[in-house]
C-alpha cells in the first residue's frame, strides 16, 4: 500500500499512526490498571532512552467533584545523577498544547546541565494534551484536521492588499470579508468539540493543571516538599498561576518569556494580540540589520555587505504586496496548492521568533523571492504529515483552543459576540498603531480567537490576585525583542511581586531565553537552583551571532571547558527550536 493510500485509510478509519514516545506500560498486557488517584507508574520508555523513564499517573477528574471520575497524566522523568537529589523540577515549555514529557526525553541532558545534576527533571503532559487522557480530539485523524484547515484563512492568513498602504479605503472591506470565513471556521471547530468530546473538554484549562501539579508533586515528592517549576512562553501562564494559587507550597520557580496573567485571564482572548506583539517591529528591525551586517554570503536576502536595512524591509514589502495582488502557485510541494501573502507574513513572524533559524529563513525568503517558494510553502500548510504521518499535536488539533477558552472570559450571549466588523477593527488598529508588517500575521490572531462558540466551562476559573509573598523568589526572565512575549509583561510581573521575585533581562532577539546563547542568563539561572538569588534587573548578553561566520565560531572556541560544554548544551537546546507561543 503507498502512502498517500495509507494515510486515506488512516482518515478513513479514524486511527492515529504509532506514537514516538510512549510508557512500556502502555503495551504491556495482563498488568494491573491504574484505578486511583495517586497511582503511579514507571516504566523505560519506548524506544529506550538513557537515564528518563516513562510514566503516568492517575489524578481526579476534577478536583471539585469526586463523582467525575479520573484522569491519567503522562509523565517523563531526567534522573538526578548527582547526590544526595535536591527534589523534582516540573518542565512546561508551552503552547499551550506542547508535550513536556518529550522534553524531558529530549531535552533531558541539556537541561540537566542549566539546573544541575542534583534535580529530577519531569516534563508532563497537561490536561488535553499528548499522551495525557482525556485528550483534546476534536477530529478523527491528523489528517481530517489538516484538511479542515486547506486553503483557509486559518492556515494562508489574513491577507493585506497593500502593507505600504495600510489607509487604502478597500483593505477594511477585504477583511471583512476574510473574518466572516474565520469566524464560520472557528463555530465549526466549537461544534466539532462539542460533538466529540463533549463534557470532557471542562478538564483543560490551566487552573486544573495548577491543580495537578500540586497532586503530582505531593505524590512523587511528599505532602510537606515544595513544588519547584521552569516553565517558558505559556507555561510563564502556569507558573504564574501556580504561584498565585498556591503560594506556600513554592520552592523554586523559573518563568521565560513571559505571558501577562491578567489580559490573559481578565481579557476577552481574541484582544490579546496588540499587547503579544509590541515588540515584533523592534525584533524585525533587528533581524534586517543583522542580515545586512552579515551581507550576501551569510544572509542572501543582503545584496552586498553593509546594505541600508531598509532596502531590505522595503524587498520584504513589495514581495508580498505583489504576492497579494498574485497568489503564487506551488504545483510541486507536499502538498500542491498556492502561497499567499499572508502566509508569508505569518511564517516570517515565526522565524523571526527563533534568531537561531535566521540564517535559514534568509535562504527560504530569499529563494522565494526569486521565485521558488515551494519550500516557504511547505513550511506554512505543514504539509509534511501527509508523507510522513505523525500523532495528534497541538498543530492539527484544538488542544490551545481548550485552555484558552477555559482561561479566558467569554462572551456573555450571541448578542455581544464579536463580529465581523469588530474583528477587523482591531486588526486594523494593530496594523496601524502597533505592527504594520505583523499586525495580522500573529499565530495569536487565529489560535486565540473563537471562544465564544466553545461548548462548555470549567470547574475554576483563576483571574488573580498577582501579587502572592512567596518564601523564595521567583526568578523571571525577558528578552529585549521578545515578538511574541514582550518584556513589559515580565517587568508587569515582577512590579505586582516586587519582594517577591527578581528579574533578568536578557539583551537579545528571539522568543524567550533560550532562542539564543547566554551563559551570563544560564548561569544565573543554574546559581538560582543552588539557592543563590540574582540581583533585580540584572542584564544579560548573548554569546552567538545571529550569523555566525568562523570568526564567531573561533571566539566560541577560546572558551573555558566548562563555558565551552555548557554552550554545548546551549546550542544543542537551539536545536530543538520549536515554534509556539
Amino acid at each position: 500500500m503507498s502512502i498517500i493510500a495509507l494515510t486515506l485509510f488512516l482518515f478513513a478509519v479514524g486511527t492515529e499512526p504509532t506514537l514516538i514516545w510512549r510508557s512500556s506500560s502502555q503495551f504491556r498486557k495482563n498488568v494491573a490498571p491504574l484505578l486511583a488517584p495517586g497511582d503511579i507508574d514507571w516504566e523505560e520508555c519506548i524506544p529506550v532512552v538513557d537515564n528518563v523513564e516513562c510514566g503516568r499517573i492517575v489524578v481526579p477528574k476534577d478536583y471539585f467533584n469526586a463523582d467525575a471520575g479520573i484522569a491519567t497524566i503522562a509523565l517523563a522523568r531526567y534522573k538526578a545523577k548527582k547526590f544526595p537529589r535536591k527534589g523534582s523540577v516540573f518542565l512546561n515549555f508551552g503552547g499551550p498544547g506542547n508535550a513536556g514529557s518529550q522534553f524531558a526525553i529530549t531535552d533531558g541532558v541539556q537541561m540537566a546541565k542549566r539546573i544541575g545534576d542534583d534535580w529530577d527533571l519531569v516534563g508532563f503532559d497537561p490536561r488535553g494534551i499528548g499522551n495525557t487522557s482525556p485528550a483534546t480530539h476534536c477530529f478523527p485523524s491528523a489528517l481530517a484536521s489538516d484538511v479542515f484547515f486547506a486553503n483557509t484563512v486559518i492556515e494562508q492568513g489574513f491577507s493585506v492588499s497593500s502593507i505600504s498602504n495600510l489607509s487604502s479605503p478597500l483593505l477594511y472591506d477585504e477583511l471583512v470579508e476574510q473574518y466572516r470565513q474565520f469566524l464560520a471556521l472557528k463555530e465549526t471547530q466549537a461544534e466539532l468539540c462539542r460533538k466529540s468530546m463533549g463534557d470532557e473538554l471542562r478538564y483543560m484549562g490551566t487552573a486544573t493543571v495548577v491543580r495537578d501539579i500540586d497532586f503530582m508533586s505531593q505524590v512523587i515528592e511528599g505532602e510537606d516538599e515544595k513544588i519547584n517549576y521552569f516553565g517558558w512562553s505559556y507555561g510563564s501562564i502556569i507558573g504564574a498561576y501556580l504561584v498565585n494559587m498556591l503560594p506556600n507550597r513554592i520552592g523554586y520557580t523559573i518563568i521565560d518569556g513571559i505571558v501577562d496573567p491578567i489580559l490573559w485571564s481578565n481579557e476577552l482572548s481574541y484582544k490579546w494580540s496588540i499587547n503579544s506583539i509590541s515588540d515584533v517591529e523592534k525584533t524585525y528591525k533587528m533581524f534586517l540589520e543583522d542580515c545586512s551586517k552579515a551581507g550576501s554570503s551569510l544572509c542572501p536576502l543582503a545584496k552586498y555587505k553593509g546594505e541600508p536595512w531598509q532596502n531590505l524591509e522595503r524587498r520584504f514589502e513589495e514581495f508580498f504586496d505583489a504576492t497579494a495582488r498574485k497568489p503564487i502557485p506551488i504545483p510541486f510541494g507536499n502538498r500542491p496548492g498556492f502561497l499567499t501573502s499572508g502566509g508569508a507574513r505569518v511564517y516570517l513572524e515565526k522565524f523571526i521568533g527563533q534568531p537561531a533559524l535566521w540564517p535559514e529563513a534568509a535562504k527560504i525568503y530569499a529563494s522565494a523571492m526569486a521565485g521558488n517558494a515551494t519550500r516557504l510553502y511547505d513550511l506554512i500548510v505543514d504539509a509534511l504529515p501527509l508523507v510522513h504521518p505523525v500523532p495528534h499535536s497541538w498543530k492539527r488539533d484544538l488542544a490551545y483552543m481548550a485552555v484558552v477558552c477555559l482561561d479566558s472570559p467569554r462572551p456573555t450571549s450571541p448578542d455581544v459576540f464579536p463580529t465581523a466588523e469588530d474583528l477587523t477593527e482591531l486588526g486594523l488598529k494593530a496594523l496601524r498603531e502597533v505592527s504594520p508588517h505583523f499586525g495580522l500575521s500573529m499565530t495569536q490572531n487565529t489560535r486565540f480567537s473563537g471562544c465564544q462558540y466553545w461548548p462548555v466551562d470549567g470547574p475554576e476559573r483563576f483571574t488573580g490576585p498577582w501579587n502572592a509573598t512567596l518564601e523564595r523568589k521567583m526568578l523571571i526572565v525577558s528578552n529585549t525583542a521578545d515578538p511574541t512575549t514582550p518584556k513589559s509583561s515580565g517587568l508587569l510581573i515582577n512590579s505586582l511581586m516586587p519582594n517577591s521575585s527578581v528579574i533578568i533581562i536578557q539583551d537579545g532577539p528571539g522568543h524567550t531565553s533560550s532562542a539564543l546563547p547566554s551563559l551570563c542568563t544560564v548561569k544565573l539561572q543554574r546559581e538560582y537552583f543552588a539557592g543563590n538569588i540574582p540581583k533585580n534587573g540584572t542584564v544579560c548578553a548573548v554569546d552567538v551571532a545571529t550569523f555566525p561566520d568562523e570568526k564567531d565560531e573561533a571566539a566560541l572556541q577560546m572558551l573555558s571547558i566548562e563555558d565551552l560544554e555548557l554552550m554545548e548544551a546551549l546550542r544543542a537546546g537551539m536545536a530543538q527550536v520549536r515554534f509556539g507561543y
